[in-house]
């Protein structure tokens, strides 16, 4: 069927194709435009307008709710059907990276910034992002069931927790300190005097799980398995040298700009982005050689001022879960056993380095300050990953042999 709506996917499908987009992705969002164009044809919708987008946007919700569809998709078909409404209102569209309208009330937005600049006073923006991620989700699950803050009661806040259990596969630790963040905020402000220390309170204290780091025979294999032939490998190399050779996270490793690298003194020089502290880093000899050859040899030619950049079109910084990306398909290549939520992530390489720096001696205080943590607590942590510093400090049990009874 020829219709207008079918004509303005295919419009949106070719500017993607003319500008490069990667051939998988332009598969997904011709799987995104024919959701669209099913949508308009099912409602008898001649023709796009803002009313008939927010009309699917409201079905997709729908879905949504219904667990048919999961939000990453539906911020993606949001995107995907305003830049069909652009492309039929001008004849073209500028692909960009577009944000989802907030689906919270005027209310519960003005609520949400209030609270992110308050907890914006004892913590740190990556601690921050959470619990407003959290507050979000909370706000938005009372409009959905028609409730309020000013009457928000024990058993809102309990089905909301049930709800949110299956998205969170690795634990809930984070949504329940977030809201009771959040309620302690709300009691501040006189919006509630409910109180839900008393519900989200633990039975005992929290377990901390101690996730692994590599092995030194792990790590070499994972480094000899990466092909440094192509451009997808040579990134994928410098990435990986930088953090064994840095212990940097991936977020700032994504976000390191080529400005930040000083060649002539062999320095890297960042602002952390989970804690805005500043932190200057050696540049060694094999990450060094390993991003030269990546900027020289793999990193198509951009304007974006980040060294790690996107191989297809549009050439922008790396988003998203690439960390788990890369050590996905390495780790396979590499023949290092993994399975979901092992910890062998990307993360894991930092934590190698933490243990290493432990192992060889170096004082928490000096390992803190070499990974960028603002507290020693945080490098505590590496010393039960230490496993040979552990062993030296057993006591042997010889000495406190049983000994034997005799018959009475």
């Amino acid at each position: 069927m020829n219709d207008e709506a079918s004509e303005v996917a295919e419009g949106v499908l070719a500017e993607a194709t003319r500008i490069g987009l990667a051939p998988g992705s332009i598969r997904y969002y011709r799987s995104c435009c024919r959701t669209v164009v099913w949508f308009c044809r099912s409602r008898g919708i001649d023709r796009l307008t803002e009313r008939a987008v927010e009309e699917f946007l409201a079905a997709m919700d729908d879905r949504m709710r219904r667990g048919e569809i999961r939000s990453v998709l539906r911020s993606n078909l949001e995107k995907t059907a305003r830049m069909m409404l652009e492309f039929q209102q001008t004849g073209a569209v500028v692909w960009k990276r577009r944000r989802s309208k907030s689906s919270l009330s005027a209310s519960g937005t003005v609520v949400l910034r209030d609270f992110a600049e308050y907890e914006q006073k004892d913590l740190v923006t990556g601690s921050v992002r959470v619990v407003v991620a959290e507050a979000r989700g909370f706000i938005s699950y009372l409009e959905r069931v028609g409730r309020s803050l000013e009457s928000v009661s024990v058993d809102d806040v309990g089905a909301f927790l049930v709800e949110a259990r299956p998205r969170h596969a690795s634990g809930m630790g984070n949504t329940v300190w977030a809201i009771k963040r959040f309620f302690q905020f709300l009691n501040h402000q006189g919006v509630t005097d409910l109180k839900v220390d008393a519900l989200l309170a633990r039975v005992g204290p929290r377990r901390t799980r101690a996730l692994p780091c590599f092995t030194l025979e792990e790590t070499g294999r994972i480094v000899a398995a990466i092909e440094t032939e192509t451009p997808h490998g040579k990134r994928d190399y410098a990435m990986v040298r930088l953090a064994l050779s840095t212990g940097l996270r991936c977020c700032d490793i994504v976000s390191l700009r080529l400005d930040e690298i000083d060649w002539h003194r062999d320095e890297i020089r960042v602002v952390q982005n989970k804690t805005l502290a500043p932190l200057t880093l050696p540049l060694s000899a094999e990450a060094g050689y390993a991003i030269a050859d990546w900027l020289l040899q793999g990193r198509p030619d951009c304007s974006a001022p980040e060294i790690f950049v996107r191989l297809y079109a549009p050439f922008t910084k790396l988003t998203g879960p690439t960390g788990a990306l890369i050590m996905g398909r390495w780790l396979d290549e590499a023949g290092v056993s993994h399975r979901a939520y092992d910890g062998k992530t990307f993360h894991a390489l930092r934590r190698t380095i933490g243990t290493r720096l432990i192992e060889s001696g170096a004082e928490l205080a000096l390992t803190a300050q070499l990974l960028g943590h603002a507290s020693v607590d945080s490098s505590r942590r590496y010393i039960a990953l230490a496993d040979e510093s552990l062993r030296d400090c057993a006591l042997p049990l010889d000495s406190f042999a049983p000994a034997k009874e005799g018959p009475r």
